[in-house]
């Protein structure tokens, strides 16, 4: 039956059922009567139909089921029959037809053991990297009698794949077009055969058999992506590189393995190697001076401080709770502290901000204290001077105050020295802004009112001070002098000498 019919066909049932008066409409439920199920279903009925209530002999429904008979329908009583008609092979056509044409985005999911069941399986049990142990498809379990789902084939109804345009898919089409894709067996003949030339150089003095050998262990890590396999050769790679004294790929090797295996029981071995690697980078950038170094086969071949510092940003970024991690954070913060003497102040706001995220990530580290220093004379030193505005005197107060406080009996007397001076400096520094903002409304606008409530804040606030002094001074210069300036007075040169 169409659509359209069939929806012609319950309107009109619904219009003659609703409006008749001579009986009880038909789509009403019957009166509770005697005999009746009380919300009850009897064994065997699963989806309740035991809920309909029969009705008592003496109380006559009207069945919408029931045989017609002939000559006993009038009109209205006939269309009402042939909606009722309409119902039933509505329903007949439901219970008996197929469900293949349901749509595609009203059919199942696709159940854990899909077109994935078998792509780690192999035909030992020792190659067998992936496979769970008492593993049972679940399709097996629940639906044992339903065919699989042909995914693929529905994969195809989808259009044209625009990821295939991807040129990083586009080269793993054409390596595995040309036999250079996954396969397991080649990754095992390859880990197979870097194990034999570490089995001949024990002690990894060779530098050129560690190459090679790492060179093997390269190509069974990429021919067996994402599997045991390729943390066990990453990890191997990795060690034959830095003995070989090639630390710009063993550098790549340890951060995959990092970032990719980050519960793997080499983590730690490799971030500690990880971080030799960017201390030796950061020492050559010091003493180096230059970008580009081809010779040396240890370093990289570009800025040797920016690779050492991606170097220390994959150690605490992703291994923030591992070995070295405060270490890295340190490191990086004390290296921008360095540079920031002959390079300007962004390299002590840097400095800052790493030394800052070391006392807050790492607060039981051995190098809470100094942090707690060097983050104090890193911010002293950012400051740019009392034209431009910044939060980075009131953070080094602070930061003075809780240095002497929680680490009073850590630091020695030269320490705490260095600090009090620091201390009174952000003081003379404060006192020297607010003196700045008096002289601007004294000396450039003329509006003394003004003036004098900055002159008269900075003695309440600073009154030991240098510019305390000169305040007081000033305000007895301009004592007599009106609090705005005159409404038609002579424009002010800014660029004229005071």
């Amino acid at each position: 039956m169409k659509r359209a019919d069939f929806f012609a066909a319950l309107l009109l049932m619904l219009s003659f059922g609703c409006q008749s008066t001579s009986h009880s409409p038909w789509c009403a439920l019957p009166k509770r009567g005697e005999g009746q199920f009380l919300g009850q279903s009897p064994f065997g009925d699963p989806f309740g139909q035991a809920e309909r209530l029969t009705p008592a002999a003496s109380q006559p429904v009207f069945d919408p089921f029931a045989p017609v008979q002939q000559g006993a329908l009038g009109s209205d009583q006939a269309a009402e029959e042939a909606a009722r008609e309409a119902e039933r092979q509505r329903i007949r056509t439901l219970a008996t037809t197929p469900r293949n044409d349901t749509p595609s985005y009203m059919r199942p999911l696709n159940p854990w053991d899909g077109p994935f069941e078998n792509r780690n399986r192999s035909k030992t049990l020792e190659q067998d990297f992936i496979r769970q142990v008492g593993y049972e498809p679940v399709s097996d379990r629940n639906y044992p009698n339903e065919p699989e789902f042909d995914w693929e084939k529905e994969d195809s109804k989808k259009g044209f794949d625009w990821s295939i345009l991807d040129p990083a898919n586009s080269v793993s089409k054409i390596r595995d077009w040309m036999g250079l894709g996954p396969d397991e067996n080649k990754a095992n003949a390859s880990m197979q055969k870097g194990r034999e030339i570490l089995l001949s150089n024990p002690d990894l003095s060779d530098k050129k058999k560690n190459l090679e050998a790492a060179r093997h262990f390269t190509e069974a890590a990429r021919r067996f992506p994402d599997s045991v396999l390729e943390e066990d050769a990453l990890h191997l790679a990795a060690e034959c590189y830095f003995f070989a004294d090639d630390y710009p790929n063993a550098c790549d090797a340890y951060k995959k393995l990092t970032i990719k295996y980050q519960h793997s029981k080499y983590v730690d071995n490799a971030v500690r190697r990880l971080f030799r690697i960017g201390r030796y980078w950061e020492s050559e950038a010091d003493q180096g001076g230059g970008h580009f170094r081809f010779s040396d086969r240890s370093l990289p071949n570009s800025d040797v401080f920016g690779n050492a510092k991606k170097v220390y940003e994959t150690i605490f970024i992703y291994d923030p709770n591992g070995p070295v991690s405060d270490d890295a954070l340190m490191a990086l913060a004390t290296a921008y502290l360095k540079r920031g003497r002959y390079q300007g102040d962004d390299n002590y706001n840097q400095a800052a901000y790493y030394y800052q995220r070391l006392r807050e990530d790492h607060p039981s580290s051995k190098h809470i204290a100094k942090a707690y220093e060097n983050e104090l004379y890193a911010r002293t030193q950012a400051y740019l001077g009392a034209e431009h505005p910044s939060r980075t005197l009131e953070e080094a107060r602070k930061l003075a105050e809780i240095t002497l406080w929680q680490f009073n009996s850590e630091l020695d007397s030269a320490d705490k020295a260095d600090i009090l001076e620091i201390k009174e400096r952000i003081l003379e520094k404060k006192a020297e802004r607010i003196w700045e903002m008096g002289r601007y409304w004294d000396l450039k606008k003329r509006h003394y009112g003004s003036a004098r409530l900055e002159y008269n804040r900075l003695i309440a606030e600073y009154p030991q001070t240098e510019y305390a002094e000169r305040a007081r001074r000033r305000l007895q210069q301009i004592e007599g002098f009106p609090d705005t300036p005159p409404l038609f007075g002579l424009p002010i040169n800014p660029f004229k000498a005071e």
